[in-house]
């Protein structure tokens, strides 16, 4: 049996899992940060490995700090596509199954995002497209684009990568260029029409009207053809001038006298054109589908260019709305072959909803450490393994929701004979107990006092850990201390979910220094 799981399946699982970081959700994120001591070569670290041990336990016994991740720190985001010029960008079409792989939008150096609603029949691009109206753009290389959204730069500095940009719907007004278009959107409009094939034989004509006998009754120049009959069934628009720019302004040919020039339209103009008004007689478009039964909500449209003989382009006039199917018929008196393929937009229309328009599957998560972020990360070590855990307990099995959480085995220690070396093991000598060290945080000048901050804890044979009054001893430095107390880490071990881990390079850390985490979900 054939299946599929669709893209926008995908896109309502990123949307829910950025919907669980709302305030209003029970759910809380951490990046924790951690030393690895599973690899040897810091320059290759391996990819971890999806079993119950690696994702359940060794992470966890890895962990140091965690760092709670806010709802300013996730946005959706979508592959970054730089417009460049010389390229030929994909236009969207509705039934293209490639389009969530293809360059069918750029951001430019504006930081503007526009998608690319006609190519100019696959040509180059090489113009920039400019603005933010909610309105098609055309730009001189008869490109077409809408714009969306403007990254912000807030959203910029956050969530803007050499390979992804942050995209978002906005729910509220915020006087902003995509509120605006949000709230211009049509659904089911038509904004354009692929032409399939070029057909042969039609006849055009263009000039100003020779006179006006009514609204239905027009002269031609003399240019056009005199031969009876031979524009019926085609269309006359005017172009510019009175009567020109408005829905009625094409109508169709039911009658042409060759001798004199006059044609008959099978429908009135909305405004009477006069003398200097300009028309174009072309091949008629009609277009059928599932729009509503008033005429402003059919689409219509007119073939704006022809090149001997063959219909080149064709133009929208109405866009139409509500349509989730539509055919485009060609027609005319003379020529034959021509067909195309009216191209529907999204549901709710271009710039309704960004993040499904431009598949926003993915979840890009940024937070930043800074310093020691409150004694909970050292900065005297390096980190080697970060992830993110959802919904872990605290020791005494509340939620936690704390900012920071300190997650290293604290010994409180004296009579500290030297400085440990830092990751060695550190031995109790009656527990048994052993652990990885992480950092020693001494408390008076001679640093003969202070608090050991382990990982990877050992117990002995029989369970326990450090107990008061036993003697702690380095394994490769040889010095030695006294054990005062011993606390237990933050979080209750292996409570929540790892939804993501991954080895790292070795980040060396310092007091003044931020580490800028981003981190990308694909889903």
């Amino acid at each position: 049996m054939a299946s599929l799981v669709t893209s926008h399946f995908r896109i309502h699982n990123a949307i829910q899992f950025l919907e669980s970081f709302s305030e209003t959700s029970p759910n809380i994120y951490y990046l924790f940060a951690g030393k690895s001591y599973s690899y040897a070569n810091d320059a290759v670290p391996p990819t971890p490995v999806d079993s119950y041990d690696s994702t359940y336990y060794d992470f966890w016994r890895d962990i140091i700090g965690l760092k709670r991740i806010q709802v300013s720190d996730v946005s959706h985001c979508v592959p970054r596509y730089n417009w460049t010029a010389n390229t030929v960008y994909t236009q969207y079409t509705s039934n293209n199954a490639s389009l969530v792989s293809s360059q069918f939008y750029v951001v430019t150096t504006q930081d503007n995002v526009y998608k690319c609603i006609d190519n100019n029949r696959g040509a180059q691009s090489t113009v920039v497209p400019t603005g933010t109206s909610s309105s098609i753009i055309s730009t001189a290389d008869n490109y077409r684009w809408k714009f969306l959204y403007t990254v912000s730069a807030g959203e910029k500095n956050k969530f803007l990568t050499s390979g992804f940009i942050p995209v978002k719907n906005i729910s509220a007004n915020d006087s902003s260029a995509q509120w605006i278009v949000q709230q211009a959107a049509a659904n089911g409009a038509i904004h354009n029409i692929t032409i399939t094939s070029n057909g042969s034989g039609y006849l055009t004509t263009s000039n100003s009207f020779s006179s006006i006998t009514n609204t239905t009754v027009v002269v031609l120049k003399s240019n056009a053809v005199a031969t009876d009959d031979v524009y019926n069934g085609s269309s006359i628009i005017i172009t510019s001038g009175l009567g020109s720019g408005q829905r009625g302004s094409i109508q169709k040919i039911v009658n042409y006298v060759g001798a004199t020039r006059a044609l008959t339209l099978a429908a009135p103009f909305t405004v009477s054109p006069n003398t200097s008004s300009i028309y174009v007689i072309s091949p008629t478009v009609i277009i059928s589908g599932d729009s509503g039964s008033t005429s402003a909500k059919r689409a219509t449209a007119w073939v704006s260019n022809t090149q001997g003989g063959q219909v080149r382009r064709i133009s929208m006039i109405g866009l139409g709305q509500n349509y989730s199917t539509a055919n485009v018929a060609i027609s005319a008196n003379s020529g034959s072959g021509a067909t195309a393929i009216p191209i529907i937009s999204p549901y709710g229309g271009h710039g309704y909803n960004p993040v499904n328009e431009l598949f926003g599957k993915y979840i890009m998560m940024n937070t930043q450490l800074q310093g020691a972020e409150s004694n909970t990360l050292p900065t005297n070590n390096d980190i080697r393994t970060i992830g993110i855990i959802r919904d872990p307990l605290l020791r005494n099995g509340s939620a936690a929701f704390g900012s920071v959480i300190d997650q290293t085995h604290r010994i409180q220690v004296n009579i500290v004979s030297g400085d440990f070396t830092t990751d060695e093991k550190i031995r109790g000598g009656t527990s048994g107990a052993t652990g990885k060290l992480i950092y020693f945080a001494n408390t008076n000048g001679a640093r003969t006092r202070g608090t050991l901050k382990l990982i990877r804890l050992v117990t002995s044979n029989n369970g326990g850990s450090f107990v008061p009054g036993e003697t702690l001893t380095g394994i490769t430095s040889g010095f030695t201390a006294n054990v005062i107390s011993y606390t237990r880490p933050a979080l209750k071990e292996y409570t929540g979910v790892i939804i993501y881990n991954e080895n790292r390079i070795p980040i060396t850390r310092a007091s003044d220094q931020i580490e800028d985490i981003k981190i990308i979900l694909s889903f």
